[in-house]
């Protein structure tokens, strides 16, 4: 699909506590962009519900992650749903202890980048969540050293997204892996995928 397709469908969620400079330029411009300025609900950050999130460092999550703020939050989206595509920004420097959070995200932007940056950097992960090999490879990456206990898990995830159905996936985890969180977060990439790809082509 085109970008300008994927644009039409996709939702875009921003969170910070300021206005966000490229806001009207990117709803200018075709794209489907909510701001809140805090976080409203911490299930739809993680189940799909928007294809990009846009996450300030500083000032959000306030609530959820007081000490962490916004990296506290990407924490969680990526420990919950590591396919969910996060675009982290900020205006501040941070240390080499906030790197191993930063780098959980998909791309890090200054706050002060121009439209164009943030527009780069919005249609490729938008483009790259428009194929099934994006969520598979995510799964893949979650299942880490286990991936080697279940290696038709590919032919299963693919075999998913052809008939929107994870059922055949889900036994076939559970049969091989020990751990159940692993399996349901697994699970949870590929059925969000499903649903993106299903929002994309609809």
């Amino acid at each position: 699909m085109s970008i300008e397709q994927i644009r039409k469908q996709a939702r875009i969620l921003v969170i910070d506590d300021h206005v966000f400079p490229a806001e009207k330029t990117f709803t200018r411009d075709g794209y489907h962009v909510e701001r809140w300025p805090y976080v409203k609900n911490l299930s739809q950050l993680t189940d799909g519900h928007y294809q990009l999130i846009l996450l300030d460092v500083q000032g959000v999550g306030m609530t959820e992650s007081p000490t962490k703020q916004g990296l506290g939050i990407l924490e969680h989206i990526k420990k919950t749903n590591p396919a969910q595509a996060v675009i982290l920004y900020s205006s501040d420097t941070y240390s080499v202890s906030s790197s191993r959070l930063i780098i959980l995200a998909d791309a890090f932007l200054d706050k002060s980048s121009s439209y164009v940056e943030y527009k780069d950097e919005v249609d490729q992960l938008l483009l790259t969540q428009a194929t099934p090999g994006y969520f598979i490879s995510r799964m893949n990456q979650q299942l880490g050293a286990s991936a080697t206990q279940v290696p038709k898990a590919v032919k299963y995830a693919t075999a998913a997204f052809r008939s929107g159905d994870t059922a055949r996936l889900d036994r076939y985890l559970r049969s091989n892996l020990p751990e159940a969180a692993q399996v349901e977060t697994a699970i949870r990439v590929v059925s969000v995928g499903i649903s993106i790809i299903a929002l994309f082509y609809k």
